[in-house]
């Protein structure tokens, strides 16, 4: 196990015209080198306003899962042209998403460092769609 610097871009098309709203994260995280994977351990509690609230990102060669635990709580897969869906629960209610993800592009060296970049579509309690780009920066 050791310290990274992570850096987490999110880009959400916020309407039809193609505009995006972009949110950007840095944060120090754990990295731990498991055999076929690399886990990414950060703490949202200190950055956001979702307290006591901690990410697992496990990264594969061709997938990643994300799950967040704490006020908001949810499991995302990732894996390209694969689809999955997960229960989003936040302290207003839990709702059903859907990801399908177009791309999944992982850029990491043998020791860790680098990009995954993924494009992806979430669909929200069966209707409502966005699409979303996520790039995950290792130092």
């Amino acid at each position: 196990m050791n310290n990274a610097k992570i850096k987490i871009t999110t880009a959400q098309t916020i309407d039809k015209a193609g505009n995006e709203e972009v949110m950007e994260l840095v944060t120090e995280a754990e990295r731990l080198f498991q055999k076929d994977f690399i886990i990414i351990n950060y703490d949202e509690s200190d950055i956001t306003e979702n307290t006591s609230s901690k990410t697992r990102m496990k990264i594969y060669k061709d997938k990643l899962i994300l799950t967040k635990v704490g006020d908001i709580s949810s499991r995302m897969e990732f894996e390209e042209n694969q689809s999955y869906s997960n229960i989003y629960s936040t302290p207003y209610g839990n709702f059903d998403l859907d990801f399908n993800t177009m791309i999944y592009e992982n850029n990491l060296d043998e020791v860790g460092k680098g990009t995954v970049k993924i494009e992806y579509q979430v669909v929200f309690a069966g209707s409502e769609k966005s699409y979303n780009k996520l790039a995950i920066d290792i130092f």
